[in-house]
């Protein structure tokens, strides 16, 4: 699987710029916002703001874009300063992270390509690796501020676990063949040809039409609600047995039932390393969320009075 080396930093506290008196004068008409003496420049949001709609292919009216505008500095705003913070404790990205990032994108185009692609975006390739160094250091500067080292307490685990029983359970699976065919009198001879004691296997393979056809229609293992609903007939069959003739909008299906595995609640000290990994997250979030507001809070940021209200 490919890496893709681009961020989204989402609105930890959503608005809050907005919400604190950050409106000031003394910027020039090409500047949209100033993060600690640091210029956002209104033409450079304003093309990474389109490249931002046209590649989610989204539809908006005026006052749509004027709220999605707001969010979006507010996101701007938040990178600059996680970059700032980055270079203050001196967090770097080596000339070999670059380079490597830049290989694994390179591999999904030809140079010419790349080139058309940042053309389009109205961006040079140079200014388009000091775009990707920048992504590269936000991500350094945010994974080790989400880092939570402290200890997890026996106690909170077990209370994760007592109140999220229901996470812990798998449900009822069973694993199924079939044969599907696309005419019901064919369907109807294939089952009388079963119930005389034909395999079901070899039939399959000879005449269903769908892909686990080479496996002797071996579907593997599922739970309700897993497959389309016509499937659901399978979870009151006994194992070994054959269905009756099931239409669905893909064709007509016979299936044969050949394990079941009932539902069971998986032990404490079986989810245990997934109860421990699940708070370490959730203790690095809410880590990170009070650093980006400390930052925020210490920061002196203008917002371009005029352009807001434009």
């Amino acid at each position: 699987m490919k890496r893709k080396f681009s961020i989204t930093i989402s609105i930890i506290i959503p608005f809050l710029i907005w919400g604190c008196n950050h409106f000031g004068g003394g910027l020039s008409e090409d500047v949209i916002a100033e993060v600690n003496g640091e210029e956002i420049k209104v033409k450079e949001f304003d093309l990474e703001l389109k490249d931002l709609i046209l590649g989610k292919e989204m539809e908006v009216n005026r006052e749509q874009i004027k709220e999605l505008r707001k969010a979006y500095l507010d996101q701007v705003i938040e990178r600059r300063l996680i970059l700032q913070e980055a270079k203050r404790i001196g967090i770097e990205v080596s000339r070999g992270e670059l380079d490597l990032a830049i290989e694994e994108i390179k591999k999904d185009y030809l140079e010419e390509e790349l080139r058309e692609k940042l053309l389009l975006k109205g961006i040079n390739l140079e200014q388009w690796k000091i775009n990707l160094e920048e992504r590269l250091l936000a991500e350094k500067m945010i994974q080790r501020a989400r880092r939570y080292e402290g200890k997890i307490d026996e106690r909170e685990i077990l209370e994760y676990y007592e109140t999220h029983r229901t996470s812990f359970q798998i449900p009822l699976r069973v694993r199924v063949r079939q044969i599907v065919v696309s005419d019901e009198q064919e369907a109807l001879n294939i089952l009388r040809q079963l119930k005389k004691g034909a395999k079901f296997e070899k039939i399959a393979k000879e005449k269903s039409l769908g892909p686990e056809r080479i496996y002797g229609g071996d579907l593997g293992y599922f739970s309700q609600g897993e497959k389309p609903s016509q499937f659901d007939h399978v979870f009151g069959m006994e194992v070994g047995s054959i269905s009756k003739v099931v239409k669905s909008p893909y064709g007509y299906h016979i299936f044969k039932l050949e394990e079941r595995i009932e539902s069971r609640q998986i032990p404490f000290q079986e989810a245990r390393s997934r109860i421990i990994e699940e708070l370490l997250q959730r203790k690095g979030e809410k880590k990170y969320e009070e650093w980006l507001r400390g930052i925020k809070g210490k920061a002196k940021i203008k917002i371009n009075k005029k352009w807001f209200r434009s």
